[in-house]
């Protein structure tokens, strides 16, 4: 299913690289951040971002 919703975001030119760039770097933060705490990690955001950086590898032809 990520794969898939990459593939329809990844078509989408409303969406900007730089605003995947932007938002991959936030969620990765709000990553780390979590480890860091040795808290549990975010589900939404490590799927977003996989969802995200997935997105941003198609756009770059990596996928």
């Amino acid at each position: 299913m990520p794969k898939k919703a990459a593939r329809i975001l990844a078509s989408d030119t409303a969406v900007a690289t730089e605003e995947l760039e932007a938002v991959i770097s936030y969620l990765d933060e709000k990553l780390d951040n979590a480890r860091a705490r040795d808290e549990p990690v975010p589900f939404l955001a490590y799927r977003n971002r996989v969802i995200f950086q997935t997105t941003l590898n198609i756009r770059r032809g990596r996928t």
